[in-house]
Formats: structure tokens, C-alpha cells, sequence
């Protein structure tokens, strides 16, 4: 049984190929995960009303309600892990997947030892495992907002709570905890996802412009997350 996943966590597998469901099933129930798979939209929907999960994997290419729209729901109405399943060549919905709320993505056909490892990422960064590391360094405040580490929460003064994705959140946590040091892409996505980044890998230039939506006045000139060029990203302190 794989370390990290000992404990009982819920998975859903959306995908219409029964094939895949049941692979998908079988391997990962052999690794101490409790799975339930669904083969559209409506019975995802079904599934989710009569349980909780904490992950659901979600092939983009079906009928009906594709993964996009589903992508979309899920995040307008649920804090649920997401990793989507694309086909080797769909670079662009990978990207819009990430934009959309995903926390990662798995390209078919898929090695199950590297679905398993970005299960773990997703779940350990989700709080979800016991070992989850930032739960122990309690607040950290700047500007107008308060970051809460323990309760993974972004609150701001006059607009309460700013909902994040998994990623958002993590990248957020990673930025502030070295500010003012400049972060390359490789730092942040081995340090918030616990994976290696490569050139092609859009998953944080995607989480920063949706943390820059929601947080900068103007996103176009950011003043709290700022580029350096050539370098990557870093958190400017607001002034006191």
C-alpha cells in the first residue's frame, strides 16, 4: 500500500469508458482508496449528492456535459480536489481545465503510478492527509488579508472569505512565506504541488493570474504578486 494514502479517502472517476472506470477501481482501491466511478455528468451528480469525496477524476473528453462544464460546476459549488484526464494532444484544455478550477492534470494514456503520485499531491496539499505541514504555522497577515494556514483560508478585511483552489492557495502560502525572495516556476510547483515543472507546464502562470484576479486591485499592474522577468514570481509585502 502506497505511504500517504493509508487512510480511507473517497475518489470519484468520471469517465465514460467503462473500461477505464473499472481499471481505474481496481488499482486504486488496491492502494487503500475507497473509489466510486461515474460515466457522466448526471451520474456524477447523482454520486455526489448522496457523499462526500475528497478528489474526482474527470476525463474531458465525454458526451453530454463535457469535463469543461463539469470543471466549472464543481468548483462553483464545491472545495473538492480535481484532476482531470486529457488526451496526450489536448494542450489547451489542459490549460483552460487549470483556469476552470482543476489542481492538476494527467495526460492519457496514463502511467498509474503517476496518477497515484498526483493523487497524493492533491490530497496532501487539499489538507486532507494528516501530515499536511502548513497546519502547524498558524496566520500570516498582510495588507488587507489574513492567511490561514491551518484552516487553509484567504480572508480579506471588508470581503470575508476569497475562495482559492488547492493550487492557488499553496502557491499563495509559498510566495508569502519567503517574501520578499523571487521564486522560479520550478520552486513554486515542487514547493506548492510537490511535482517537477517543465517549460510546457502552464499550471502556475494560470493559478497566478486567477490569484491576481482575486486579489490586486488592478491585475494588470499587480502590486502584490509581481513577474520577474526571466526569473519567476515574488511576494511584495504591503506596507504597514
Amino acid at each position: 500500500m502506497s505511504e500517504g494514502l493509508s487512510q480511507q479517502r473517497r475518489i470519484l472517476v468520471v469517465d465514460d469508458d467503462p473500461q477505464i472506470g473499472r481499471y481505474l477501481k481496481r488499482y486504486l482501491e488496491a492502494e487503500g482508496l475507497a473509489v466510486e466511478v461515474a460515466y457522466d455528468g448526471n451520474d456524477m451528480r447523482q454520486q455526489m449528492q448522496q457523499q462526500t469525496f475528497d478528489l474526482v477524476i474527470l476525463d474531458l473528453s465525454m458526451p453530454g456535459d463535457d469535463g469543461l462544464t463539469l470543471t466549472r460546476e464543481l468548483r462553483r459549488t464545491s472545495e473538492v480536489g480535481i484532476i482531470i484526464l486529457t488526451g496526450k494532444e489536448g494542450s489547451v484544455e489542459r490549460v483552460v481545465g487549470l483556469e476552470l478550477g482543476a489542481d492538476d492534470y494527467v495526460s492519457k494514456p496514463f502511467d498509474e503510478r503517476e496518477l497515484l503520485a498526483r493523487i497524493r499531491s492533491v490530497m496532501r496539499r487539499s489538507g486532507s492527509a494528516a501530515s499536511d505541514a502548513l497546519a502547524r504555522h498558524g496566520e500570516l497577515r498582510f495588507g488587507d488579508f489574513n492567511l490561514n494556514l491551518g484552516a487553509r483560508e484567504l480572508r480579506h478585511n471588508e470581503r470575508g472569505v476569497v475562495a482559492l483552489t488547492t493550487l492557488e492557495f499553496d502557491l499563495l502560502a509559498v510566495l508569502v512565506r519567503n517574501a520578499p525572495q523571487v521564486m522560479s516556476r520550478e520552486q513554486l510547483l515542487e514547493q506548492a504541488a510537490g511535482r517537477n515543472w517543465s517549460p510546457f507546464d502552464r499550471a502556475v502562470d494560470t493559478a497566478i493570474v486567477k490569484l491576481r484576479r482575486k486579489m490586486e486591485p488592478d491585475p494588470r499592474r499587480p502590486a502584490l504578486i509581481k513577474t520577474v522577468r526571466g526569473v519567476g514570481y515574488m511576494f511584495a509585502v504591503p506596507e504597514s
